[in-house]
């Protein structure tokens, strides 16, 4: 396991607000420093089609997967105006299908941004060719700690590292990119928050938790994300 990089900022919640939906900058980082020109890549959880977007305009050949028919339509509106050629969207489950479904050449790239479970770990790493790499940006273990309960299928780097060595993946880099957003009120956190987001919580009971945390004055939430590029190794992955 390579040390882990670790890069931590604290910001008001208004101004945390202004990116709470951006790319990760440590993610975008592990593409710029890859050669991506007629690589083929498949984007898993591909959502509108953001991440799948960078790889393409990098000049990847990109297949992006998602179970939201809305989301997909948009992705592809959007790569007809920019006249992405080289950027197609499809319907799959991205946990239950095999890769091999959507090409049956191995992929060269397999990138995700916050879709993440142990079964797309083990699926892309049999759909790499060895050397392949992937790409992915998850929850970290601490994020939303406030609220007494960990994010689902959010991972430490641990338990990552196990993970990715299970499935004959090599991890060249891993990092922890945390914000911790400050309020003033717990109100502000309706405010920052989704609405449904905020409903769950009040209905498995986090927000009880971090209303106790608030009365305590740790009027905070943190937004914690790990970023891991990993390479297949040569010998084979577990077969399906």
């Amino acid at each position: 396991m390579p040390d882990v990089i670790r890069v931590t900022r604290t910001l008001p919640w208004r101004e945390a607000a202004k990116e709470s939906f951006e790319l990760r900058p440590m993610l975008l980082d592990q593409f710029r420093h890859e050669d991506l020109r007629r690589k083929h890549v498949l984007d898993v959880g591909t959502g509108e089609g953001r991440l799948a977007f960078v790889a393409a305009n990098l000049g990847a050949r990109v297949i992006g997967v998602d179970l939201d028919h809305m989301k997909l339509m948009h992705a592809r509106s959007y790569a007809g105006v920019r006249d992405l050629r080289h950027a197609q969207f499809v319907w799959g489950d991205v946990e239950k299908d095999a890769y091999s479904t959507w090409s049956p050449v191995p992929f060269d790239l397999v990138v995700s941004n916050l879709c993440m479970s142990p079964a797309i770990v083990y699926r892309s790493a049999h759909a790499l060719r060895p050397g392949g790499k992937m790409i992915l940006c998850c929850h970290h273990a601490d994020h939303w700690r406030e609220t007494g309960r960990p994010s689902r299928w959010s991972f430490g780097e641990e338990g990552m590292g196990d993970l990715l060595e299970e499935n004959a993946l090599e991890p060249e880099f891993v990092g922890v990119d945390s914000v911790t957003v400050t309020f003033e009120a717990l109100r502000e956190v309706e405010l920052y928050l989704r609405d449904r987001v905020v409903r769950k919580w009040v209905e498995d009971g986090r927000w009880e938790h971090l209303a106790d945390a608030f009365a305590r004055g740790e009027r905070r939430l943190t937004e914690a994300y790990l970023v891991v590029k990993a390479r297949r190794l040569a010998h084979p992955a577990p077969a399906e």
